[in-house]
């Protein structure tokens, strides 16, 4: 386990967006940043997620009094998001919080800032009763042999509005924001979205009421995993237990059945770009490489973590590109999508979920699929940015600290 100092929430409500928990108004927010949405960090930034902290920041500070704020925590430890989230509640936004197990400990302030904002909402997928260690998710219980041999984590990271303020006196419904990046400060290649659609806010909205069904009344569904249609666009949620075999089988793999089945034209016209953090998962692999090899796709692959086993396995057949932890001071894609091109056509894929078989079988997790969408264009040419910017992988061990917020199969938890 990794050991991360906590320190305390400041007693200042000021944000940096300077307003305050005091606040008994909206603060209007940009269209710009309510529809279509995209933001990535940037290699110089000294504080990576600095720029998506204030975006959800923003968005918390516009959500409109009577209005329905949902988000889900795995990790954070940034005091801006207690003192907006506290100011949203303060002015009558019905304030709702699902946090993993991980973040529930006394000496937390991150936490306990969330448990002390009056009205919300907080629960906990995993209480620590008697304060022993979390030993679940919201959904699963399940712990076996390897490869689920560490316990399953709520490691969702979004959220939902159903309306925010904004600037020139308009509002807008149903905001949903999807993410890569936990709330805090650690340093990597991340993403972010945030869109204006009914269907698709409903979908995450109806999962996110399940996720906090399932932690508070702490029910188990090792099979919980859905797919919500929202029009063209789909939202898949886990976990999914194997329908036969091992849970390191394909079945029941939603991710390894969309590039099983992705038809590759023989002119190469398919092109498939994946940039996750961690690929282990050889149904996903299998599928990759029978694309590039057998069916004519073009395939490219870039990942955070060249220790997964299912890298040396894909670079044999598709060259992939690294980012990772290096002594020089390099720093990794911590990114979680990919992005099927056939012809016109295009589905982008992004959400919380590595490549893992934890990822499917144990972890509550969520993976967007847009279908044609505009802000498909960004994340193309932020795949093909980090494509030219990591290095062809190259065997050997990974110099990743215990700081990774994520951990080996996110068995790293931060705790004290």
């Amino acid at each position: 386990m990794a050991v991360v100092s906590l320190s305390a929430v400041p007693a200042a409500a000021a944000t940096p967006t300077g307003t305050s928990d005091a606040a008994s108004a909206a603060v209007p927010i940009s269209s710009a940043e309510v529809r279509d949405y995209t933001w990535f960090s940037k290699k110089s930034d000294r504080d990576a997620h600095a720029g998506v902290v204030k975006h959800v920041q923003r968005l918390i500070d516009a959500a409109s009094p009577g209005a329905t704020l949902s988000l889900t925590l795995y990790y954070f430890d940034r005091p801006e998001i207690v003192t907006a989230l506290r100011g949203a509640a303060k002015r009558g936004v019905h304030v709702r919080v699902v946090v993993d197990g991980a973040m529930v400990h006394p000496t937390n302030q991150y936490y306990k800032g969330l448990k002390a904002i009056p009205s919300a909402k907080v629960v906990e997928c995993d209480p620590r009763r008697s304060g022993k260690e979390p030993v679940r998710g919201c959904m699963s219980n399940r712990i076996e042999a390897k490869p689920l041999n560490e316990r399953p984590v709520m490691h969702n990271k979004f959220m939902t509005i159903s309306q925010v303020k904004l600037r020139g006196g308009k509002t807008a419904r149903n905001v949903l924001y999807v993410s890569s990046a936990n709330l805090d400060h650690y340093r990597a290649y991340e993403s972010a979205l945030t869109v204006s659609h009914a269907g698709l806010y409903q979908g995450y909205l109806t999962y996110f009421n399940d996720l906090m069904r399932y932690g508070k009344d702490q029910k188990v569904n090792n099979d919980y995993g859905k797919t919500f249609p929202a029009g063209a666009h789909r939202i898949y949620t886990f976990p999914r237990k194997e329908s036969g075999g091992k849970p390191s089988s394909s079945s029941n793999d939603p991710i390894a059945d969309v590039l099983r089945n992705t038809t590759c034209a023989p002119s190469g016209r398919t092109r498939i770009d994946l940039a996750n953090f961690r690929i282990a998962r050889r149904g996903v692999v299998d599928a990759l490489v029978s694309a590039a090899r057998t069916r004519g796709c073009q395939v490219r692959i870039v990942t955070g973590d060249g220790s997964m086993p299912g890298v040396p396995i894909l670079d044999r057949v598709i060259p992939v590109r690294h980012c990772g932890h290096t002594p020089a001071g390099g720093i990794p894609v911590h990114e979680k999508f990919f992005i099927v091109r056939q012809g016109s056509q295009t589905t982008l894929y992004v959400g919380s979920q590595n490549l893992t078989n934890r990822g499917l079988r144990q972890n509550d997790e969520a993976i967007l699929a847009l279908r044609n969408h505009p802000v498909t264009a960004a994340y193309q040419k932020r795949f093909d940015y980090l494509h030219g910017e990591c290095n062809h992988w190259e065997p050997g061990p990974d110099a990743a600290p215990a700081t990774d917020p994520d951990g080996a199969e996110e068995a790293i938890e931060p705790t004290q």
